[in-house]
C-alpha cells in the first residue's frame, strides 16, 4: 500500500509538472536588439529610439508565457534634446517612467507569436493584438521582430508641438522592434 502511495504521489507530481516541461526563460541580448519608434509632422517625418529596455518571459514550442516588456520612457531619444525633452514631457516620463507590454500567454504558430498583450503608455493601459515573426538563431537564441501602430492620443498623450504650434507631430507612431533572446 506504501509503494502504491508513493508511486501515485509521483505520478501527481509529474502530471502536474508536465506544462512546464521544456519551459525556457528568456533573456535579451543587448547586441541586435532595437526599438524604434517613427512618425510624422507638419515639417517632416522623424525617428526615435528606445536604448534601455528589458524582455522577460518563458518560451515552449507553442507558446510564450509571463512576456514582459519594460522600456524605460526617458530612454527614448532622437539624438536631439528639445525633441526629446518635448516626447519626455508628452510622454509624462517623470511621473511614468516606464512604458510597458505585458501578455500572459501568446501563441506560436510555425514563425509567428500572437495574441493579447496589455501595453501602458503614459499610465493608461489598452489591450492590443500582437503578431510577431520568430526566427531560431541557433545556439539558444532566437529573434523576435514586429511593428506596431499606436494613436497616442488613445493613451492620454498630446502629440508634440514646437515653434509657438507651427510645428505638430502626427496622431499615430509606428514602433519597430527587434529583440534578440536567449533561451536559458
Amino acid at each position: 500500500m506504501r509503494t502504491l502511495k508513493k508511486h501515485s504521489m509521483i505520478l501527481l507530481v509529474a502530471l502536474a509538472t508536465a506544462p512546464l516541461l521544456g519551459m525556457q526563460s528568456l533573456s535579451p541580448v543587448k547586441d541586435g536588439s532595437e526599438i524604434k519608434i517613427t512618425g510624422t509632422s507638419s515639417l517632416h517625418d522623424w525617428e526615435e529610439e528606445a536604448t534601455s529596455f528589458d524582455v522577460t518571459g518563458d518560451i515552449q514550442a507553442d507558446k510564450v508565457a509571463n512576456l514582459q516588456i519594460l522600456i524605460q520612457t526617458k530612454s527614448i531619444k532622437s539624438g536631439k534634446s528639445i525633441m526629446d525633452d518635448k516626447t519626455h514631457e508628452a510622454l509624462k516620463a517623470n511621473k511614468y517612467p516606464h512604458i510597458t507590454l505585458k501578455a500572459e500567454s501568446l501563441v506560436i504558430k510555425g514563425t509567428t507569436i500572437s495574441g493579447q498583450a496589455q501595453l501602458q503608455i503614459a499610465g493608461k493601459t489598452k489591450t492590443i493584438s500582437i503578431n510577431s515573426k520568430l526566427t531560431d538563431l541557433g545556439d539558444n537564441l532566437v529573434s523576435v521582430s514586429g511593428s506596431l501602430d499606436i494613436i497616442m492620443s488613445e493613451y492620454g498623450v498630446d502629440p508634440p508641438t514646437a515653434m509657438f504650434g507651427t510645428m505638430v507631430t502626427g496622431d499615430k507612431v509606428n514602433v519597430q522592434y527587434l529583440f534578440k533572446l536567449k533561451k536559458n
